[in-house]
């Protein structure tokens, strides 16, 4: 298509399939969200229901309850993970029924309450505001400690002695920065992040740089990131921002991360697949004082786990996720 439409607004992105954006701040979707209502998922039996975080700016999360939370097991309280559903920081939603079928498990296999954000996107609230949504949503679940706050589930079932935090690919990449800013800053309540998940994290480097073992169709992905990058993140330097490469040189140090235990998930046909492994080793580098695992999922592509959650490689990911979350 030309550079400007019909009425004379020019495109500054055209992400063919996915997204358009126009120098006016109009913005087309091209893939609809999927909408799954909250309830009780038949396979697994945990509950969700959707809740408001900051209402007046109309950001919320869908809350999961595994069964294991109203059996009694040490009444009652589970651990919490505070999710983030990926979409390049400008699509998607922890609505989406691949999410949500997701967190079903997670929240099931764990046997942890799921807190799945729906933080508003860029590039509307682009980055680095976005991340303020991250922060808001990690303050909300820990104003609930000493049974306080607004939220039965979170009141009656959380153990917020073990609050973690986590998301897929741009919301890795968000959990990241939420776990970087709780090593600075205080959640409140005597609240603490126990551990950090990532998975098929989004960072880039190296101007893209990818793996050799993936196909074309992730380096295609990798390369339209590539240009969503500054659309998302306007008055960016690109691909060496700490924001979207926390490894660049003169990010904050990694030795800063706010939990004690951290998680990399990747794919082996991921073209990130070796920034997360990089960040990995970078984090054990840095003098951090915690402990880091990666686990790889042979041949397999990015967000593998949405497309088809049945397969083999996502049933022993969240296997692994599920020991690594229930882990003191």
């Amino acid at each position: 298509m030309s550079d400007t439409d019909a009425a004379g607004d020019e495109v500054i992105l055209d992400a063919p399939n996915f997204i358009r954006v126009y120098k006016s701040g109009r913005v087309e979707r091209f893939l609809p969200v999927d909408f799954a209502p909250p309830g009780t998922d038949a396979a697994t039996g945990v509950s969700s229901k959707d809740v408001p975080i900051l209402p007046v700016a109309g950001m919320s999360a869908r809350i999961y309850l595994p069964v294991t939370a109203t059996a009694g097991g040490q009444q009652g309280k589970v651990p919490v993970l505070v999710f983030f559903h990926g979409g390049g920081f400008c699509l998607g939603s922890a609505f989406d029924a691949a999410v949500h079928g997701h967190a079903n498990q997670l929240a099931a296999r764990a046997g942890a309450m799921v807190v799945s954000v729906e933080y508003r996107l860029a590039p509307e609230r682009p980055v680095p505001a976005l991340y303020g949504d991250a922060w808001a949503a990690l303050r909300w679940v820990a104003a609930h400690a000493a049974g306080q706050g607004p939220e039965p589930w979170l009141v009656a079932h959380a153990d917020l002695a073990r609050v973690h935090v986590g998301g897929e690919s741009a919301g890795a990449n968000i959990a990241h920065h939420a776990a970087m800013r709780a090593g600075a800053e205080e959640l409140g309540h005597g609240v603490k992040v126990g551990a950090l998940l990532l998975i098929h994290p989004y960072f880039l480097g190296g101007c893209g740089d990818g793996s050799s073992e993936s196909d074309e169709m992730g380096m295609a992905m990798l390369r339209e990131l590539v240009r969503l990058w500054p659309v998302v993140c306007p008055g960016t330097s690109g691909c060496e921002d700490p924001w979207i490469n926390p490894m660049a040189e003169g990010a904050p140090s990694l030795a800063g991360l706010g939990c004690r235990r951290a998680l990399v998930c990747v794919g082996g046909k991921d073209p990130m697949r070796g920034r997360g492994r990089l960040y990995a080793e970078k984090l054990m580098a840095s003098g951090w004082h915690g402990e880091v695992g990666v686990w790889e999922a042979d041949g397999q592509g990015h967000g593998f786990h949405l497309v088809r959650p049945t397969c083999l490689e996502a049933e022993a990911q969240v296997r692994v996720i599920a020991q690594f979350l229930g882990r003191p």
